[in-house]
């Protein structure tokens, strides 16, 4: 498996840090010359913190947070980033409310298929069948470099390879192996949910959505990947039989994900 190094031996553009990736916890930092943002409210303020400063940066740059939907592993510690931070969040619009009930804070809401703007950074939310309403995936563009955040995506839905064929470097979901997740230790229900069209991608649907624009793309990050209905090597070898070049990134649990610069 790569595991090559996070290169800075020159000035870059945009830099890439997946905090975590996963049902425990997710949150994505993208830094460019003149703004940070985290995506993704999954972990801690104080654990975004830790590391971020083990890899040369600092929390403190970071200028907003951007949420992709309301389940617990991508939303709950938004709250604190506002609180103690004084950091804007932003929210798809079914999470307004919700955020406001439980943390006490009326969050910045978005609608799906809005474009934000935070800094130098221009962010298109692209809506997905993910179970959980105003879900969305993002690109993320700084005006030369077009990086793809598509996890909890549902299924390949129609407009989806459109979007893919846009981008320049992609983070993607490649959540379960569909032997291991049918002899795993999930009941039949959430093993239906997590197959259904609201549930995640297997690891050949995602190599599938690669392999049409491998050649375009600079890197590709497989995240998001199931504790108990994968593993990295599985999702690896899946990759490279259906891609049939180059070696994806993996984005491992609870690892910090060092991407190579988009640039």
């Amino acid at each position: 498996m790569d595991r090559r190094p996070f290169f800075l031996t020159r000035v870059t553009d945009v830099k890439v840090l997946l905090l975590q990736s996963g049902s425990s916890g997710n949150c994505l930092y993208v830094e460019t010359r003149h703004v940070a943002v985290l995506f993704d409210a999954g972990i801690t303020a104080k654990q975004v913190a830790l590391r971020l400063e083990s890899n040369g940066y600092s929390l403190a740059k970071v200028q907003a947070v951007v949420v992709s939907h309301g389940h617990r592993d991508h939303i709950h510690h938004s709250g604190v980033y506002h609180r103690r931070l004084k950091l804007p969040v932003w929210v798809p619009r079914a999470c307004q409310d919700w955020l406001a009930e439980r943390e006490k804070f009326l969050p910045h809401a978005y609608c799906p298929g809005e474009m934000l703007t935070i800094g130098d950074l221009r962010i298109e939310t692209i809506p997905t069948p993910h179970d959980f309403p105003d879900s969305v995936a993002f690109i993320v563009d700084d005006g030369r470099n077009r990086l793809g955040v598509f996890t909890d995506l549902g299924h390949a839905f129609a407009d989806l390879e459109k979007h893919l064929s846009t981008v320049d470097a992609l983070i993607i979901e490649s959540n379960y192996d569909p032997v291991m997740l049918a002899n795993g230790p999930y009941s039949p229900e959430l093993q239906a949910r997590i197959r259904g069209p609201g549930g995640h991608l297997s690891n050949i649907e995602a190599a599938n959505c690669v392999k049409k624009w491998k050649h375009q793309y600079r890197w590709v990050c497989l995240a998001h990947l199931s504790q108990h209905n994968n593993t990295p090597e599985v999702a690896e070898k899946t990759f490279r039989k259906v891609v049939g070049r180059g070696t994806p990134y993996i984005a491992e649990y609870y690892s910090v994900t060092r991407l190579p610069a988009v640039e």
